[in-house]
């Protein structure tokens, strides 16, 4: 179907191929990246849940073992619930202040901000879903600490899911609970997506751009490039059909130094030469034909003399005789050059059918060697567009691993400021047990203040002696509990600061893993862009073969009719040889006769 076309009409067609192609590779782009846009939104909602989740259990675990070391100092139950009501009372978390502590017995609540809640039984407070909040985070904390979803009022906001944790304070019964709210995750959320989609826009708009940019110089190229292909072969076409309808005054431009130059430059050498050969052709046969007159001539005067000589056969049967003999040697002369002008037309027509047969064979050589060169070229296409699928899924892989890289360094981040506001609520505790601390001082100074006034009251001042050493020793305890909670806070705060170190290096570490990424994912689309380019180059050249294997197709056509002119020449030639030499028969047989009469006459 496709010799049915023009070679122009074939370039069109790969041209408009090649759009069609570019614009679903850049569809394809555009899907792909709205997934990855939708798969970096989820996995960014799915890695801030787990950190979220990752936060509430390492505070709510540091501040249960705080609350446990000051608890175990505390027998009486009325000063426990009291101090857990302090301590916990002004805590506050999240940018909104809306992250806080609450301390249960059960489903008695304990300690909470809602001073309203407290010492009441909430084991049938449920949410709008039908979820009792406290009794779910009383068994969870009883199994070893746990999560709970639920609905909860959130101040000027209404009603919001939430998540919270729960866990048991060491040595007590009491379990403590926190929790945040997860629109402030998924507003977190919101600004990610809006920031991701704003990227993916602003670098399909400039993909899209380069491309359209591209496009139009590889059309613009691509016709120029046709054109230099369709021209010449026109013009060899033209040429050829000329040569074979007789006219050998052919010019064509050969400059250049592609194949189809070097078809004009051959066609234009084999023009000259058939030329040339004609030329001489032409003539040899107006000798031969003026030979042939002066042949005739000599035969009619010979006729006549030999009717002259039958009249008057008496007289002058010498005289005519030898004229006659003159004639004939004349006759054999002509006959001679004749022959040797046929012979050398012969030669003349033998060198141009052999010229024509080696410009034959050389133009089925050029013609095998373009087939050869069409075959690479389609081998040739078919690996570049398999090399720039693989660049394609190349690409496409190295782009999730950025963003995936992207979404860990987001999360690590998070994770690390989170890090630091652990380490601020360390030392938040440690500047309250600091207090504690100056107060058992304070106290234990008291308590030998009041014990050395016991003493100088004597009798009566022994219960208030008494008192006085048990508060002493009640303040040392507390000394000592708050002793014990200072070295675990500093052990938290060492922790936190390594842990704060090794996710600075991570980060680092990342962000040269996200750098290493965009360089290899640049690589891998210049990569697509030169196999594209290739691919297309290539199908255009093994196109353009296909159509000169063509052209030389006719040309040989062209040349195998010439061969059948040069061979009719030869066999005129041959003819006309065959005629000479008959009459040089001829002669003989009247140089006998002559030499009869001239017997006769002698006689």
């Amino acid at each position: 179907m496709l010799r049915s076309l023009s070679i122009g009409n074939r370039i069109i067609a790969m041209i408009f191929i090649m759009v069609l192609f570019i614009g679903g590779t850049c569809a394809a782009f555009l899907y792909c990246l709205e997934t990855v846009r939708e798969f970096s939104v989820n996995e960014t909602d799915t890695v801030m849940f787990e950190g979220q989740k990752d936060k509430l259990k390492v505070a709510t675990d540091s501040m249960a073992a705080t609350l446990g070391s000051v608890l175990n100092n505390i027998p009486d139950p009325a000063e426990r619930n009291g101090e857990l009501q302090r301590m916990i009372a002004d805590f506050r978390y999240e940018k909104d202040g809306s992250g806080y502590y609450f301390v249960t017995e059960g489903t008695v609540m304990i300690a909470h901000i809602k001073t309203s809640l407290l010492g009441k039984d909430l084991d049938g407070l449920k949410d709008k879903n039908g979820v009792h909040m406290i009794r779910e985070l009383a068994k969870a904390a009883e199994g070893g600490g746990g999560f709970v979803r639920y609905i909860w009022p959130k101040p000027e906001a209404g009603d919001q899911p939430k998540l919270s944790y729960s866990t048991m304070i060491p040595g007590t019964g009491y379990a403590i609970g926190t929790g945040v709210y997860i629109d402030n995750i998924q507003k977190s959320e919101s600004r990610i997506s809006a920031a991701i989609g704003t990227i993916v826009r602003d670098n399909t708009v400039r993909i899209l751009a380069v491309l359209a940019v591209l496009l139009a110089g590889v059309l613009v190229l691509s016709l120029f490039i046709g054109r230099s292909i369709t021209r010449p072969l026109q013009g060899a076409t033209q040429a050829a059909h000329a040569i074979a309808d007789g006219d050998y005054a052919v010019q064509l431009d050969s400059s250049g130094r592609d194949e189809a130059s070097q078809l004009l430059g051959a066609l234009d050498s084999m023009a000259a030469t058939l030329r040339d050969n004609m030329e001489v052709i032409a003539a040899r046969t107006r000798e031969a034909g003026e030979k042939a007159e002066a042949a005739e001539e000599a035969m009619t005067e010979a006729e006549r003399a030999r009717a002259e000589a039958d009249v008057a056969r008496k007289q002058g049967i010498r005289q005519a005789a030898e004229r006659i003999h003159a004639v004939v040697e004349r006759v054999y002369d002509a006959s001679s050059q004749i022959a040797s002008q046929a012979d050398i037309i012969d030669r003349g027509t033998a060198i141009q059918r052999a010229r024509v047969q080696s410009t034959a064979t050389a133009m089925e050589e050029m013609n095998a060697t373009v087939l050869e060169v069409a075959e690479n070229a389609s081998a040739a296409s078919v690996t570049g567009a398999e090399a720039r699928k693989l660049a394609v899924l190349g690409s496409e892989s190295v782009s999730r691993s950025v963003e995936a890289m992207n979404t860990t360094y987001g999360a690590a981040e998070d994770l690390k400021r989170g890090m630091n506001r652990l380490g601020d609520q360390a030392e938040g505790i440690g500047k309250v047990m600091e207090v504690i601390t100056d107060i058992a001082d304070q106290t234990n100074l008291l308590a030998l203040n009041a014990a050395i006034e016991a003493a100088r009251a004597g009798e009566a001042g022994r219960g208030f002696a008494v008192v006085a050493d048990e508060v002493r020793k009640l303040a040392e305890k507390t000394m000592q509990a708050t002793h014990e909670v200072g070295e675990s806070i500093s052990s938290i705060q060492a922790v936190a600061q390594q842990n704060i170190g090794s996710m600075e290096k991570a980060l680092s570490d990342l962000g040269e893993a996200v750098d290493l990424s965009h360089k290899s994912g640049d690589v891998l689309l210049d990569i697509v862009k030169g196999a594209e380019d290739s691919a297309g180059q290539i199908q255009g050249i093994a196109t353009a073969a296909e159509e000169q294997s063509s052209t030389s197709e006719e040309i040989n056509r062209a040349i195998e009719e010439i061969n059948a002119i040069s061979a009719e020449t030869t066999q005129s030639v041959a003819e006309s040889s065959e005629a000479l030499a008959e009459l040089a028969v001829q002669m003989k047989n009247l140089q006998e006769v002559l030499d009869g009469l001239l017997q006769d006459a002698e006689s």
